[in-house]
């Protein structure tokens, strides 16, 4: 073998470990920071939901609070990567793409801000090294949560964090998250992360109603008497639950999906007749999935 073909191997292998590495580093964001209800509290970070058909862009439309840091975690834990402001604290414009840089290229620790607080769509793009802001369609009130994910003996995944069954906001209401789940015999309550640990705040059952939550406090569950495919909804703006069971044919269902109108709307739940260049909700019956139009 020439000096040359050996050289261009050893190039080669060093690019692909490099794009391994980065793409195991960034499997997931994190947002953290005085600037989101969790504040510094990693368990209760903010998870930034990853585009299926991008896996550099992540989105998630929750509150900033205004003239507070923020910064984003590809671990949940210190000291591994990081995206943040780089040189300086960086006070982001609305719709005006700053740059992201990783902890890798520069060790400032400094944070991004927003000037008003207001329910905003935060797009990070990992690829293009950008974040951008733009205020939400909905602003009545703090939005908290891009997902819930459900736990417990009564679900597939048991009490493993990282198997919980995951719930979605509406795309006409983020207060509202809904899903199914086959659950079993046992005991249930809702997660606000599915990468971090017990630290967390979970939203659990009011004892005086199982048909209204409370977040924190008491680890009261839900108990599930029977095993069955149910349909949950999750109203964190009136903290109510239900626990309906799915009584749908199957058959019947995939009719319904096939046969039912597109709709689409913003990451913020505003419907839009033809979407174009950006990250849109498209809704097709009962099935929910974001889409990135060109």
């Amino acid at each position: 073998m020439t000096i040359k073909k050996f050289t261009q191997r050893i190039l080669c292998c060093i690019i692909l470990a490099a794009s391994t590495l980065t793409s195991q580093a960034a499997e997931r964001l994190l947002i953290v920071g005085d600037g989101v209800w969790g504040g510094w509290a990693i368990d209760n970070s903010i998870v930034m939901m990853k585009d299926e058909t991008n896996p550099d862009l992540f989105t998630a439309t929750v509150q900033l609070k205004a003239n507070s840091d923020f910064k984003f975690l590809t671990e949940a834990d210190w000291g591994k990567l990081e995206y943040r402001a780089g040189d300086a604290t960086v006070t982001l414009s609305e719709g005006v793409a700053a740059a992201l840089v990783s902890s890798e290229e520069n060790s400032n620790d400094n944070k991004f801000q927003v000037a008003e607080t207001a329910n905003y769509d935060i797009e990070a793009n990992l690829a293009a090294k950008t974040l951008t802001v733009k205020k939400a369609a909905y602003q009545e009130t703090e939005i908290k949560h891009t997902a819930l994910w459900l736990i417990g003996s009564a679900t597939p995944g048991g009490w493993s964090l990282g198997d919980g069954v995951k719930i979605s906001p509406r795309a006409d209401n983020p207060m509202v998250l809904e899903g199914s789940a086959q659950l079993n015999e046992g005991e249930m309550k809702i997660a606000v992360n599915t990468y971090t640990g017990y630290g967390q705040t979970f939203y659990q059952r009011d004892v005086t109603d199982d048909t209204k939550m409370v977040f924190g406090g008491d680890d009261n569950k839900w108990n599930i008497t029977k095993a069955a495919k149910y349909i949950i909804v999750a109203d964190t703006k009136n903290l109510t639950i239900s626990i309906t069971e799915d009584t749908g044919t199957g058959i019947a269902d995939i009719a319904d999906e096939t046969d039912a109108q597109t709709e689409w709307f913003t990451l913020s739940g505003v419907k839009v007749a033809q979407p174009a260049n950006g990250v849109f909700v498209k809704r097709q019956g009962k099935k929910t999935v974001k889409v990135l139009v060109r």
